[in-house]
């Protein structure tokens, strides 16, 4: 039963991060779509309260750091083509190995630290559980917008 209620209030949280927006602000809310996540998260990896209260702030870090270094890896992905040189090209293929590598380095440790908090099995179920609240949202947005009536 407690499971079912945490699906339900899940749920309804990504169905009103989605559709309600900020006055004046296109996109979500990101402390909503973050409660959301938690939500799912600690229901899909049968978190205790005595670990999400050690976990979260350590995936919290992680997540940051790696947006971070995602964000860097887009940056380099999307300068002007125009006017690459080869040795620019050489450069930035070094940056983008060196930006690859400190991903990796980062969920390694990270991966060794949630170890320290929670089961092996949680560990190693969390990478799938974070893709599923990806998808979740996707089939959640793309609910909204066909049910959404035209004009």
């Amino acid at each position: 039963m407690k499971k079912i209620s945490l699906f339900l209030c899940l749920a309804l949280i990504s169905f009103s991060l989605l559709a309600q927006r900020k006055e004046n602000k296109p996109g979500y809310d990101r402390e909503k779509l973050s409660a959301a996540k938690i939500a799912f998260i600690t229901q899909k990896l049968d978190i205790t309260p005595d670990q999400a209260e050690q976990f979260w702030p350590l995936y919290n870090a992680f997540e940051d750091k790696r947006r971070n270094l995602l964000h860097q890896l887009r940056v380099i992905s999307h300068l002007d083509q125009e006017n690459l040189t080869e040795e620019k090209a050489t450069q930035l293929i070094q940056n983008k190995i060196d930006l690859q590598q400190s991903l990796l380095d980062l969920e390694k440790s990270s991966l060794n630290k949630f170890t320290e908090v929670l089961r092996p099995k949680q560990v190693y179920l969390l990478q799938e559980a974070d893709r599923d609240f990806v998808k979740h949202l996707y089939r959640v947005n793309r609910k909204r917008k066909t049910e959404r009536p035209k004009r």
